[in-house]
């Protein structure tokens, strides 16, 4: 019943939480059974644990943390809204679905990702301002809060060159992970006491970033930790957002004005100057009303017989968030800490630390690489 040695040198005084358990186990995409069979204990043990019904400290905490290659430490976090049933976590989902168990998966992992964030930005020395405003519907529509935010950023009607380094600037940390799944683009996370983050898929094309990142902050403007995700209004909301903060409709109308069946070298000039997809300028044009019904199906059907539905002509560079490697080397250049106590504060170990917020620091040294399991690879 009881599991291996560990190399972990007890748990101390501390006392597991069964929400934290869960969450890290989903981030890593087993089941209660392959945990328990990892874990060398029974299915049962592992669910009384996690509803809370069986004490894990000491020893069994300690073992049970490497199992989860985790330090013990995150097994004990206690806070209200841990969990993956949170309705907090925000999908930039595309047309196919996602099953139940990657959809935990990327949950748990958002959920690891901003205790780490959160904590490596509240021990810098100075404290990293959070300039992002709440704009709640019916006061602000979608259109009227992305208007709002590019007066905020001070960019008014001219493409958005950087946008990342602008959601940042706004405190929003944003991190691009393998989300192991081509149904998700990105995902958001906005919690109370908690640093708001925006996760994109890598090796997304420019474009599809740059409208992901859009949309997340969308949701983050939009709406709060409290508001159900999934609902088609939710992620309309997200998306209109998104259109107008990449490509304002004063200065989009005009550009699509008279569009006909043949003008697609209009749109990759388009796309190319506003870092906005082809598919993504026609929907926009449809929703402003300057791109009819009958010639927003031709355009998708073009779209489609010239082989565009999946990759488009027509380049937009790929962004990389700088934040939180500043937030990184800060905590190592500036105060000066080691790296093992680094990983330490963002509840992680040392290894999955470095594969993930080391990078630009180790490039190119053998042993380190991304991997599918996100936080815990």
């Amino acid at each position: 019943m009881l599991l291996s040695p560990s190399r972990f040198k007890g748990g101390g005084n501390l006392r597991g939480n069964g929400a934290a358990v869960t969450v890290v186990r989903q981030a890593r995409g087993w089941t209660q059974v392959e945990l328990a069979a990892r874990a060398n204990i029974s299915q049962g043990s592992v669910s009384k644990i996690e509803s809370g019904q069986l004490d894990l400290e000491g020893e069994q905490l300690a073992q049970l943390a490497e199992r989860l290659e985790v330090p013990p430490e995150l097994l004990t976090i206690r806070e209200p809204r841990l969990g993956v049933g949170v309705s907090c976590i925000h999908h930039r989902r595309r047309s196919s679905k996602l099953t139940a168990t990657t959809t935990k998966r990327i949950e748990g992992l958002t959920h690891l990702v901003s205790l780490s964030v959160t904590r490596l930005t509240e021990e810098l020395p100075g404290k990293l301002e959070l300039k992002l405003p709440q704009l709640p519907g019916p006061r602000y529509t979608p259109t009227e809060a992305a208007q709002y935010i590019r007066s905020l950023i001070g960019v008014e009607d001219e493409p958005l060159d950087d946008l990342i380094g602008l959601v940042e600037k706004l405190g929003v940390v944003v991190l691009c992970r393998d989300l192991g799944t081509d149904a998700q683009d990105g995902v958001s996370l906005n919690l109370p006491e908690r640093r708001p983050i925006i996760i994109v898929n890598t090796a997304l094309p420019g474009d599809r970033q740059r409208l992901s990142v859009a949309h997340e902050l969308g949701h983050l403007v939009l709406h709060g930790w409290h508001v159900a995700t999934g609902e088609d209004s939710v992620e309309r909301d997200a998306f209109e957002f998104a259109g107008e903060l990449l490509a304002p409709r004063a200065v989009l109308r005009d550009h699509l004005d008279g569009m006909t069946a043949r003008d697609f070298r209009r749109l990759l000039e388009l796309k190319i100057t506003w870092g906005m997809s082809m598919a993504a300028l026609i929907q926009q044009g449809l929703r402003l009303g300057v791109i009819q019904e009958q010639l927003h199906r031709t355009l998708r059907i073009k779209l489609n017989q010239l082989g565009w539905a999946k990759v488009e002509p027509g380049t937009v560079v790929e962004e990389t968030p700088q934040l939180m490697m500043n937030v990184v080397d800060t905590h190592l250049d500036v105060m000066g800490r080691a790296t093992d106590k680094v990983a330490s504060t963002a509840l992680m170990l040392p290894d999955p630390f470095a594969r993930h917020y080391l990078t630009h620091r180790i490039d190119g040294v053998s042993g380190y690489r991304k991997g599918a399991d996100g936080e815990l690879a």
